[in-house]
């Protein structure tokens, strides 16, 4: 063999490798800014007393204004009753969990819906708790997934008290649902990719619609009238977990921050995601 020809091919190769991952790591900080783990992702909720809860009479009467003789007062009365309640400074994700995220830390993508860019769906609340925890975070509580999600504002929505296009992903005429709710127009028929509409106050996104998420408490409907005003930290025990936020799926009054669901913790659904606090 000729030396210099193998020094050549050598040369050549250790070039072409040297290209290749600084090509590899920058298309990758490009394209994927959302990383597990990242705490520039993360948004500072300050600790301070906020208004919990919601009149399920005013809930109910704005879903009969959009759906006349559809709506429940039993899907409202577990927002009862609305009072102040304090939570520690914590911090939590300004995103929803990507596929791309979950994959890279699970090795499994169980979603329905699938993109990169969109929040893992069909995912149980066994694997949203096992991700934050190999992430090095944890998933939030009910109260403190309430205080972010209203984002500092005291009103119904982050924005204001009516619902607006443009603001949230919701049922809308994009979507497929004998339900939706065609004077609004937020583009998308399912999920969204993360972030695509105005954060609240805190720098938060899609606490309204998109996904639903997944929280750590156990789900009682009567628990408000006796949670503690301070860190309040969930039922004891329970057969179903709560889910907040609303979804792609949900009327615009079932995307409000004070919603609340309730969902078997080994659910797989389409509507389902989350993300992690700490």
């Amino acid at each position: 063999m000729n030396p210099v020809k193998n020094r050549l091919i050598f040369l050549t190769l250790v070039i072409v490798a040297v290209i290749l991952h600084f090509w590899g790591e920058n298309t990758f900080a490009v394209e994927s800014p959302e990383l597990p783990g990242w705490d520039s992702k993360m948004a500072v909720i300050p600790g301070e007393p906020y208004r919990a809860g919601f009149d399920p009479d005013r809930a109910y009467r704005m879903c009969e204004r959009k759906h006349p003789n559809t709506c429940r007062m039993s899907w409202f009365e577990d927002e009862a009753p609305s009072r102040m309640i304090v939570i520690d400074t914590f911090e939590i994700d300004r995103y929803e969990v990507t596929q791309q995220q979950f994959e890279a830390v699970m090795k499994i993508n169980p979603s329905r819906n699938k993109g990169a860019r969109l929040p893992v769906d069909r995912v149980t609340w066994h694997e949203a708790k096992t991700f934050c925890r190999k992430v090095g975070k944890r998933l939030p509580t009910e109260a403190e997934w309430g205080k972010a999600a209203r984002g500092g504002a005291k009103t119904v929505y982050p924005w204001g008290d009516r619902f607006a296009s443009g603001q949230a992903n919701h049922c809308d005429l994009h979507c497929s649902k004998r339900w939706r709710e065609t004077e609004f127009k937020d583009g998308f028929s399912r999920s969204g990719p993360v972030g695509s509409f105005p954060p609240n106050g805190y720098g938060v996104y899609d606490m309204t619609g998109n996904v639903y998420e997944w929280v750590a408490d156990w789900y009682d409907e009567d628990y408000y009238a006796v949670r503690p005003d301070h860190n309040p930290p969930g039922p004891g025990d329970g057969s179903k977990k709560v889910i907040r936020g609303g979804s792609w799926i949900n009327f615009s009054v079932g995307i409000r921050p004070a919603d609340r669901t309730d969902a078997d913790p080994d659910d797989r659904m389409a509507f389902t995601g989350f993300r992690c606090a700490r």
